[in-house]
């Protein structure tokens, strides 16, 4: 029995059943016979299963003779002379399953980008080259010479001349590819090196694709290259990248410190995400050597900004919430912990005392009059002698 079902130009839906062994078949005594559900790519070279599914149909009855989708409820029928059966099958499933053929076939639709706004504008480079190398490299990741033509065709792009370049599809496959060549021991040290900041330097990965990039070179210790994407201020980074550059600031050399933490703060975070991230990352010990920075970037900021004051509090406080019990239960970090301390006790005064005034001015305002009151003031009138 071999049933099938064409859900489209790239997919086919194959129901056959799994033959055993009339010995095994007796020795397990089903009571079932099963079949085998398979969503194919038709577009491969070679018929690819990218999806399949164990079907149980009752021994005794006859086969199915017919596949039918049912769009309304997104599921398949899988009907017989006495019996039927349903599997679901999301739209939203296929559609990405579709994708993915798509973009293996190389037939998706490309951003152009031109040099003018001419009749005949000519594109400023070769988009179906790229996307031929970022192919080979996906489909065989193991070689190197595939690695290096594609480094090679990423070095003569312009920065940003390749957004868009990708599907995301193409960019989660190319990551996947980047992971194993990166992994692989047999890969140049060198070269996996220039590649990283082939791709880096591209832009052809969108915030999603790229956080995984970052998360990959914070794994292989690629910290550099992350970096690179934080000083870039047109490019996302994430809280948990953050929390890892904090991380290497910690272990850097004192007079080093400062430098790496000052760009952290020069970007906004969101102060739940930033808190789960940093207490994931960092340990007890971290969080008080770049509480140590941060508390004399407040107190004497290179850059002459408040907003690189407030968000270094902000960030202790991030801190203190994550790892504030931690540092109580170490003995060995109260010594260090001492300074900052004390800086948040001058803080607390600090607030208590604007708390105060606050309070003292609210008091002094039942004085006056509720409503808006203008006086008429007549100065003192003094005359000159002039002799």
């Amino acid at each position: 029995m071999n049933l099938e079902l064409d859900l489209n130009d790239h997919l086919r839906i194959e129901l056959v059943k799994i033959l055993e062994e009339d010995d095994v078949q007796q020795k397990n005594q089903k009571k079932q016979t099963e079949l085998l559900v398979q969503l194919v790519d038709k577009k491969a070279h070679k018929a690819t299963i990218l999806a399949k599914k164990t079907l149980r149909w009752p021994i005794g009855q006859a086969l199915p003779t017919q596949l039918r989708y049912q769009n309304v409820e997104e599921q398949l029928l899988v009907q017989g002379p006495t019996s039927e059966a349903l599997v679901p099958l999301p739209k939203s499933k296929i559609d990405s399953l579709t994708a993915t053929s798509i973009a293996k076939s190389g037939t998706s639709s490309k951003s152009k980008t031109f040099d003018s706004f001419a009749v005949n504008p000519k594109q400023t480079f070769d988009i179906r080259s790229l996307s031929k190398s970022i192919q080979n490299v996906i489909e065989t990741p193991e070689k190197e010479k595939k690695w290096k033509n594609l480094t090679k065709s990423l070095d003569e792009l312009k920065s940003g001349e390749a957004i868009g370049a990708l599907s995301a599809i193409e960019q989660a496959q190319f990551l996947e590819a980047i992971q194993k060549y990166v992994g692989d021991a047999d890969s140049e040290p060198e070269h996996v090196d220039a590649l990283l900041r082939a791709v880096c330097a591209a832009k052809i990965l969108n915030f999603r694709a790229e956080d995984q990039f970052l998360r990959l070179c914070v794994e292989k210790e690629k910290r550099e290259i992350v970096e690179i994407v934080l000083n870039d201020s047109t490019r996302v980074v994430s809280e948990f990248i953050l929390a890892e550059l904090l991380k290497s600031a910690a272990a850097k050399p004192i007079e080093e410190r400062r430098s790496t933490i000052t760009s952290v703060l020069s970007r906004n975070f969101s102060k739940p995400a930033m808190m789960e991230a940093c207490s994931a990352v960092l340990s007890a010990a971290d969080s008080v050597e770049v509480m140590t920075v941060l508390t004399e970037i407040y107190k004497e900021p290179v850059e002459e900004s408040i907003d690189i004051s407030g968000k270094a509090l902000s960030l202790i406080t991030v801190l203190m919430d994550a790892h504030g019990s931690r540092i109580v239960c170490e003995d060995r970090l109260h010594q260090k912990f001492a300074a900052i301390s004390n800086f948040i006790i001058e803080m607390q005064s600090l607030v208590g005392t604007f708390a105060r005034l606050e309070a003292a001015i609210d008091e002094c305002a039942d004085d006056f009059p509720q409503y808006n009151v203008v006086y008429r003031i007549t100065p003192t009138v003094h005359s000159f002698s002039w002799q």
